[in-house]
């Protein structure tokens, strides 16, 4: 149907970049997993592998399932392949019987490090996750570009709670977006007009609360 808003065309192009990339860096070795695009559960991976075959066919094959998260598809398109080609590496290693990780999947340890190096990504350590940091190489940008139709990935999803509420999000300092509390988006914000005192107040105070000192009633800017 003329229209219709799916998110198919988004995995069939990740179903392609599985086929080249295994080609490019695993001789074609791994073994087809299936590739979905799902919520993400984990409060903040761009992706994931599962250890197991979680998914099965009706003449009973068996295949592991790789996933993008919904609410990173938004990205440049390179960073969605790179986070592919990071899962490709915990395949190839989940096949070979290389343990990469450890604390219940979280810390990525030398043994990432070396997979995810051979393929040409570029790997930072991370203080508490271990080698986990994964960026395009000159040479995957490259590939990306000429071998990625960008047209397919159309769709992402907003960051929700678990009940559907969206999240309200911000910048560190450090670049990374950040989820605000609930309970400090709760929080409104009230400054005077003429000194620029501020305070907070879980509700609504409009029109109960002055700044003695200017005799000016506050004003709520904004929440918090």
């Amino acid at each position: 149907m003329n229209g219709e808003i799916t998110i198919q065309s988004a995995i069939d192009e990740l179903q392609r970049a599985f086929k080249w990339l295994n080609e490019t860096y695993f001789n074609s070795e791994l073994e087809k997993p299936v590739i979905t695009i799902l919520v993400d559960s984990t409060s903040g991976a761009y992706g994931w592998i599962t250890p197991e075959k979680v998914w099965s066919s009706k003449d009973k094959k068996w295949f592991r399932e790789i996933n993008i998260c919904a609410e990173y598809l938004n990205r440049p398109v390179y960073e969605i392949i790179t986070t592919l080609l990071h899962e490709m590496c915990h395949l190839y290693n989940i096949q070979n019987g290389i343990q990469d990780t450890s604390r219940s999947g979280t810390y990525h340890n030398k043994n990432f490090q070396a997979i995810a190096e051979k393929t040409g990504l570029i790997v930072e350590k991370n203080d508490k996750y271990g080698f986990c940091i994964t960026h395009a190489s000159d040479e995957l940008k490259s590939l990306v570009k000429k071998r990625i139709r960008i047209g397919c990935f159309k769709l992402e999803r907003i960051k929700t709670y678990k009940d559907g509420t969206p999240k309200t999000t911000t910048k560190g300092n450090d670049g990374k977006e950040k989820t605000i509390s609930r309970s400090k988006q709760a929080m409104k914000k009230y400054i005077c007009p003429k000194c620029g005192l501020i305070i907070r107040a879980s509700k609504d105070v409009s029109n109960k609360i002055m700044c003695i000192e200017c005799n000016q009633k506050f004003i709520m800017e904004r929440l918090a």
